[in-house]
């Protein structure tokens, strides 16, 4: 179903320092990082990404693509080959070790199947995606996707290309330590297709990206007095990563909520639905909110209202499905941002999901420490802590034909942008 090819990447010259070079994809960059990956380079992806300022900053960003490849900043490869890199990170002080294959991959609708979405969209990125890729006519940024590579061809090529003397070794502004590999095996290249085309990819990270894809293949075709099919706007740029690596980490979303509700009516409504217990510390929360729930959707709760916290237990599962949204996978049910949003943020906090969608009430962070210090600052009311999403959920979902509630999943960490570029030329 999935159809994965070698692309003529458009890469940074051997003499650019890529550490200072990427950055991260648009979507997770605030305007303190933006400024301080100005000032790492004056070649800094971030620029192309990400641009801004006064009159039309996409036509600027498309200026400065081109004078970076008139001056040899950027630098076409001259056969078409696929990529390798390797990300080394640590999370809560345990090493771990991602690895990912850039390629192109062929655009195609949702109901398609090949290619499956997990979570919903927003017009404005698009529209500003779209804008930027109308400008620069070269993909920046990967998609991040998975497979289950079931015939294990994906971790074959990858493992291989991480035995050989890379390319390139940097750490990233966000302090991953990274080795980038080139594949310019024909043959590796079409037995990988071939394994892969029985592939589902599902999307990790890049609704956005590839849905803007999609509406500039379907702007150019339009346009076409022919179309062949194998035109560059036919694919998008994407990193893989096979659904069991064992350095694919999904951080948790936390929730900072403003509610009126006052802790003690909020406890009143809870006790129906959830076993709550009080949980003397943070850490033992988190611990408990990660080993209680493999087998039952487990939260965790922290008011301005109380120094307590609460770990809260599904009690009542047909009345927290009773709750769901008509028409929600059952899957839902075994999420915890859903339980959350459906069961306790809407019914019980009066935030539904109007009020999530415009910013009004929630906001996010990995930080589980963070969430617990604004709430005790008075900043906000309270703080709901969850546990990460796994790929098999996302998959589930995926596969039901349904999505994931907004702010469910969170990869960490992110492909670079700026690291292999897809340009739309023949």
């Amino acid at each position: 179903m999935a159809e994965v090819r070698p692309l003529r990447a458009l890469r940074y010259a051997p003499t650019v320092d890529l550490g200072r070079a990427v950055c991260p994809p648009f979507d997770v960059i605030s305007p303190q990082q933006r400024e301080a990956l100005l000032q790492l380079s004056p070649h800094n992806a971030v620029r192309l990404e990400l641009p801004q300022g006064d009159g039309d900053p996409y036509a600027a960003a498309a200026g400065l693509l081109h004078r970076w490849r008139e001056e040899g900043v950027l630098v076409r490869d001259e056969h078409p080959s696929l990529y390798a890199l390797e990300q080394r990170f640590t999370v809560e002080g345990r090493e771990h070790r991602r690895l990912a294959l850039f390629a192109r991959v062929r655009l195609a609708p949702w109901e398609a199947g090949a290619v499956r979405p997990h979570e919903h969209t927003l017009r404005p990125p698009k529209e500003d995606r779209l804008r930027l890729l109308r400008a620069l006519r070269t993909q920046v940024s990967p998609v991040f996707g998975l497979c289950r590579d079931r015939r294990g061809a994906l971790a074959a090529l990858l493992a291989e290309a991480a035995g050989r003397e890379p390319l390139a070794r940097f750490a990233d502004p966000e302090g991953c330590r990274c080795a980038l590999w080139r594949l310019d095996d024909p043959e590796a290249a079409r037995r990988l297709e071939e394994a892969l085309a029985d592939e589902t990819i599902y999307i990790a990270d890049g609704h956005h990206r590839y849905e803007t894809g999609l509406a500039y293949l379907e702007e150019r075709r339009a346009r076409a007095d022919a179309w062949t099919g194998e035109e560059p706007e036919n694919f998008v740029l994407m990193g893989l990563v096979a659904a069991d690596d064992p350095g694919l980490v999904l951080l948790p979303l936390h929730r900072l909520v403003q509610s009126d509700v006052p802790l003690e009516r909020a406890l009143e409504s809870l006790l129906p639905l959830f076993d709550m217990e009080a949980v003397p510390s943070l850490g033992l929360l988190l611990r408990a909110i990660r080993e209680r729930g493999k087998a039952i959707t487990t939260l965790g709760m922290a008011s301005a209202d109380s120094p307590d916290l609460y770990l809260l237990s599904v009690l009542d599962v047909d009345a927290v499905a009773a709750r769901l949204p008509a028409g929600s996978p059952r899957q839902w049910l075994h999420i915890d941002t859903a339980v959350l949003q459906h069961a306790v943020l809407g019914p019980l906090l009066g935030v539904d999901e109007e009020r999530v969608r415009e910013a009004q009430a929630v906001q996010y962070t990995t930080d589980a420490e963070e969430a617990l210090a604004l709430v005790r600052s008075g900043r906000f009311r309270y703080a709901f802590f969850v546990g990460p999403a796994r790929p098999a959920q996302i998959m589930a979902v995926a596969d039901a034909g349904a999505r994931m509630p907004p702010k469910s999943t969170y990869f960490h960490p992110k492909l670079p942008a700026g690291l292999v570029m897809y340009p739309l030329e023949p």
